[in-house]
């Protein structure tokens, strides 16, 4: 079970939290609400645990989705990639790059790759 909570202003007044019982309704409640709110948390173990966390529409926490969320919104979707639209997402999100890094879309995928397997275990 988990508490999901959609702040006013982040870190600061928030509405009376949600219960949502399993992994999928955790996705589903920050896919819905994440744009409409500066802060949502999910919170699991008795508010003592952070299970997930997103600011200004972007999750922040664990990393992990936070790269998936990247790669989802970057790379899957777009008709077109853009690398600047792409780094920018990262610095967003908790990774920043280099500025004179110029991704391709293959590049991007190893780059995520990588990552994502360097944070292994850190959530």
């Amino acid at each position: 079970m988990f508490k999901a909570y959609r702040f006013i202003e982040r870190g600061g007044k928030y509405l009376s939290p949600d219960l949502v019982e399993t992994a999928e309704d955790v996705y589903q409640y920050v896919q819905a609400h994440k744009e409409h709110y500066p802060e949502v948390r999910i919170t699991a173990d008795h508010d003592n645990y952070i299970a997930v966390q997103a600011f200004n529409g972007i999750i922040t926490f664990p990393k992990k989705w936070a790269l998936l969320e990247v790669k989802q919104k970057y790379i899957d979707e777009p008709v077109s990639f853009n690398s600047d639209a792409f780094k920018q997402a990262l610095e967003r999100s908790g990774f920043p790059t280099e500025s004179n890094i110029d991704f391709t879309v293959f590049a991007a995928q190893h780059y995520l790759t990588e990552v994502y397997e360097g944070i292994e275990g850190e959530d």
